[in-house]
């Protein structure tokens, strides 16, 4: 089985460099120029906690990838799906099966190029990063769990499974489309916490912040409930509990209590992009609660005014800054 893996940053490369240290057929694509040369002059590097290796790796860039393959990995960032789908799409076999290892609810571009029992969608629990070019680490283990948007287990599905779980513990679920929303709704809190160069701890000190987070998680829960999402409960906390139909000082306890267990240096993972001048998911992750909102006739006023900030950070027009909480608060 010929694997390929669009994306070869922190997700891909640990997925990848644990295939292909298992002798899987696995060819890494990237478009950054010194992290391809580094993968091919020296192999990847990967740091995890049973102990760190290096493999032999072919890595190309997206416009020299040949032949046909079985398996599809998209690990790239949910700005660059539909770019990664149109180089990879003329590769794949006739039967070949797409895996989502994203953030974002990007499942149904899958779909759209292989149909529904060949897309299947993965949610990450695993704290990776790149730390310089051909060489990505982790501090945990890790889990994944994998499913159809459909909720039906299919041989695609059992084949997937059984390939990820011999090097990273993999879980199958029905649900997948509900804890997609559940990590989104993390991944939205990691954008929340973004508008300051400070933890998530601190900037929810104030009572004025901590009633920010209930309003924000309030519309991102509350688009996922319209839309269909049956939420799965994360280790952080339980999505559910921040529904805009509880009590408001249920869910302000929520807060405190998920802001409580946060360590205090905890910074949110847009901070790291927007202090080196990158752009962030947030379209694809905050604006997609945006979008599926309008689609609902659901009003999310902080949800766009968050979208707005970032890029207005993003672009150079707007500091990290605690101010940026009044501004937002503002938009509500």
């Amino acid at each position: 089985m010929r694997i390929l893996i669009m994306g070869a940053g922190p997700i891909g490369g640990i997925v990848g460099g644990r295939l292909a240290r298992q002798g899987k057929d696995v060819t890494l694509v990237d478009i950054d120029l010194e992290h391809v040369r580094a993968l091919r002059e020296r192999g990847l590097q990967v740091d995890v906690p049973d102990g760190p290796f290096e493999v032999s790796v072919c890595a190309v860039f997206p416009g020299e990838i040949t032949g046909k393959f079985d398996l599809g990995f998209v690990a790239v960032r949910s700005n660059y799906t539909r770019d990664a789908l149109g180089s990879l799409a003329p590769h794949l076999n006739p039967n070949a099966v797409l895996v989502s290892l994203q953030n974002g609810i990007n499942p149904p571009l899958l779909e759209e190029l292989v149909g529904p029992d060949r897309a299947i969608g993965t949610v990450i629990r695993m704290r990776s990063r790149r730390l310089g070019p051909g060489h990505v680490q982790t501090a945990a283990r890790g889990r994944l769990f994998v499913g159809h948007l459909h909720g039906k287990t299919t041989p695609q599905l059992q084949m997937v499974h059984e390939l990820l779980d011999s090097v990273i513990p993999t879980e199958m679920i029905h649900n997948i489309f509900g804890l997609l929303w559940s990590k989104l709704t993390y991944t939205c809190l990691g954008m929340f916490g973004s508008l300051a160069d400070e933890p998530l701890k601190l900037i929810c000190e104030t009572e004025v912040n901590r009633r920010l987070c209930v309003d924000f998680f309030g519309e991102v829960t509350g688009v996922g409930k319209a839309v269909g999402a049956r939420f799965e409960p994360l280790s952080e906390y339980d999505p559910a509990d921040f529904h805009p139909s509880r009590p408001v000082e249920a869910r302000l306890a929520a807060i405190t209590k998920m802001t409580n267990s946060l360590k205090s240096d905890d910074r949110r993972g847009g901070i790291a992009q927007l202090k080196r001048g990158m752009k962030t998911e947030v379209d694809y992750t905050v604006g997609h609660v945006v979008q599926e909102g309008d689609r609902a006739g659901i009003r999310t006023p902080i949800c766009r005014g968050l979208v707005t900030l970032i890029h207005e950070i993003e672009d150079g027009r707007r500091p990290l800054q605690p101010q940026n909480y009044v501004d937002l608060a503002a938009s509500g």
